[in-house]
């Protein structure tokens, strides 16, 4: 069988005809890489025959089930604030002084644990342990903040604060670790940002399991599942699969070890210019860990805009929303609800993403580079948001024209990843020409520190203050009760308007930095020659010793 498809492939009019046309949007060299994986897809899965620098499909496999596996558990333990509030019945604001604590603990040691780690400069066998001890311990944590017991509220949040507090610790370690041991996979950050593309693509892949508790509570009285029973139980038998996926990404090969090389600073080179550095590595202080994140403008302009967006309302798990304000439609004579509504249009608006994504390392290419499609994305986002609260949802028609925006919204995010993925490659590289460190520890603990106690918990306390505001508890539907007026009134204007307002702040600040494909080639080419130079002096001192 797989003879007659190599002489249909070789000579086949209608291969060649399809060939010529993707041609036209897809690179010669990926093309060319399609057919010997047609032709030989073993020796095509092992990588043999191409680049020392490129990344072979099994590895990019690695990264595909690493985000597959994932998100089939965050399916159900990122329902935890929709349990706490609806299923526990936690008053919002309680929810929000254990929110609070665990800021204020990530501010204590996030940045600290970031900044040691890139001083130690821990090689790949170091970063493989901690990426596989903290798979185990964070991935259990998860499930244990979503267990009853029977417990009061304050018991309830005790134990989601202690949790919290232990996850801060191994889940930094284990994001500084994931971010070095991906820089070093490949010199080239185009091949770096290959693995997110593959990663999204195990997300689509997965997607319908990871939105399966969305079902689950759409047909409740079909299956006879309370919520928790499918939060908590659906959680317990996707642990294992959770922590494979973080153990995943230990598998791949290292092709740059960063704790080898020179840590002499030396300036922007221009082509052609001889490169200084060179010797052995230099211990950093901690403070000087610190120093090197004023070289990553883009590192900085995100800062600030998280900063400046601390106060913006979360509104947690869309499924409160539809649960309460989506209208009952009916559906080839069955009323549909809002869980329904929203599987609806979770399946429909991803249709978009799922056909782009192959192609978006491309696609962002033709853009302009990453920086660009940072800047499309909050566009899309703006005008669709808008298009969404001015529309509305209550007819069938205006819920098609809120997918259609949500597919906009979903593809632009998703290129939008890719790119960030792209540019904090590109800028660790040039912070490393500009002070001989690699500054993943730092950066990465620090945006943590901003998506913990910013958005996941400041965020988090403004939205819970909004809904504390507006009457809600929680359970209504349990009791066979309506929400307050207000929190029907208001929570459409908020969840469609907040959002406009953040991705102003964000195209702004993305305007600020100045980046461009071109300045990734050179930061890229001056790194080649002072890493070989380094390295060969490195062997010239072993060989003499």
């Amino acid at each position: 069988m797989l003879k007659c498809w190599q002489i249909f492939f070789r000579r086949g009019r209608v291969i060649d005809r399809l060939e010529k046309f993707l041609s036209r949007f897809i690179p010669a060299q990926t093309l060319a890489n399609v057919k010997k994986g047609i032709r030989n897809p073993k020796r095509w899965v092992r990588g043999e025959g191409i680049p020392e620098d490129h990344i072979t499909p099994w590895e990019l496999l690695l990264y595909f089930f690493n985000r597959a596996f994932g998100d089939m558990s965050k399916g159900f333990t990122d329902k935890q604030d929709f349990l706490y509030k609806e299923y526990f019945r936690i008053p919002p604001n309680k929810i929000s002084i254990a929110g609070v604590v665990s800021s204020v603990w990530d501010a204590a040691n996030d940045p600290v644990l970031g900044g040691w780690m890139d001083k130690k400069r821990f090689g790949p066998q170091v970063l493989r342990k901690i990426l596989r001890i903290s798979a185990v311990t964070g991935s259990i944590f998860s499930v244990i903040k979503l267990f009853d017991g029977g417990m009061s509220h304050w018991q309830h949040l005790g134990l989601l604060m202690f949790c919290n507090m232990t996850q801060d610790i191994v889940g930094t370690m284990s994001d500084v670790a994931d971010k070095k041991m991906r820089a070093g996979i490949s010199p080239s950050s185009q091949q770096r940002g290959r693995t997110n593309v593959w990663g999204n693509m195990g997300y689509q892949f997965t997607w319908i399991i990871g939105n399966l508790p969305t079902a689950l509570m759409g047909f409740r009285e079909f299956f006879g599942f309370s919520d928790y029973q499918i939060i908590f139980f659906g959680a317990c038998i996707m642990l294992p699969f959770a922590i494979t996926a973080h153990i995943l990404p230990s598998f791949v090969r290292q092709r740059v070890d960063y704790s080898v090389l020179s840590s002499r600073s030396i300036e922007w080179q221009k082509p052609g210019e001889q490169a200084e550095g060179g010797g052995i590595p230099e211990k950093p202080t901690l403070t000087q860990s610190f120093q090197v994140i004023k070289h990553n403008r883009y590192f900085i302009t995100k800062s600030i805009a998280s900063f400046i967006t601390v106060f913006t309302p979360d509104m947690g798990d869309e499924l409160i929303i539809y649960r309460y304000i989506m209208p009952k439609f009916n559906v080839f004579g069955r009323e549909m609800s809002g869980e329904g509504l929203l599987l609806f249009k979770q399946m429909l608006s991803g249709n978009l993403s799922t056909v782009l994504q192959p192609f978006n390392r491309q696609l962002i290419n033709r853009l302009g580079g990453p920086l660009r499609a940072h800047q499309i994305k909050c566009i899309v986002n703006i005008i669709s948001k808008l298009v969404m609260y001015f529309v509305g949802y209550k007819s069938f028609w205006r819920f098609g024209v809120l997918i259609l925006a949500e597919s906009f919204i979903n593809a632009s995010v998703q290129m939008d990843g890719i790119a960030e993925g792209i540019l904090n490659n590109e800028f660790y590289d040039y912070v490393e020409l500009k002070t001989g460190q690699r500054s993943e520890g730092v950066t990465t603990a620090i945006d943590n520190l901003f998506r913990k106690t910013v958005t996941d918990n400041i965020g988090r306390v403004t939205g819970n203050a909004f809904l504390d505001w507006t009457g809600y508890r929680g359970g209504y539907r349990e009791d066979g009760t309506r929400p307050p007026d207000k929190y029907l009134k208001y929570m459409w204007p908020m969840y469609t308007l907040i959002p406009v307002l953040d991705h102003a702040i964000w195209f702004a600040a993305r305007c600020f930095v100045k980046w461009t494909p071109e300045d990734r080639e050179r930061t890229e080419l001056a790194l080649a020659e002072r890493r070989a130079a380094a390295e060969k002096l490195s062997e010239e001192l072993s060989v003499g010793s």
